[in-house]
């Protein structure tokens, strides 16, 4: 079965990718599992909500969360539009909130960035 979904990470303004910054860096520990998590995701027929995914509510409302849970619990955060996933922030899920540098206005404004502007500002999810 081919992809049913293109995941895309956002590159900020000094064109760095946030996505696979974090990944390398405070979620090192659970790279591996969103490297098994994404490409299974790609390949399902819509819709899928599953054990992996949730939809946002309250001010994140729009946005899924992807999600490594354990002791600490990791969250990529993104927004399907049509056949594409467009991942925009990261964060950790401790007690009740969210912690993650990202509004969900910013959020909002990178994802209209990488529809607007993909040359610039969004990339192929990259697993490295």
């Amino acid at each position: 079965m081919g992809k049913e979904y293109t995941f895309y990470d956002y590159i900020d303004e000094n064109e760095n990718n946030t996505i696979r910054n974090w990944l390398n860096g405070e979620a090192k520990d659970v790279k591996a599992r969103f490297t098994e998590i994404i490409p299974h995701l790609e390949s399902l027929a819509p819709p899928w909500m599953t054990k992996y995914t949730t939809l946002m509510k309250g001010e994140w409302d729009g946005f899924i969360e992807l999600r490594k849970t354990g002791t600490v619990q990791y969250r990529l955060l993104g927004q399907m539009r049509g056949r594409n996933v467009y991942l925009v922030a990261c964060g950790i899920h401790k007690d009740p909130y969210l912690k993650t540098d990202v509004t969900p206005e910013k959020a909002s404004t990178r994802v209209s960035q990488m529809i607007d502007n993909p040359a610039k500002y969004r990339r192929k999810h990259e697993y490295n």
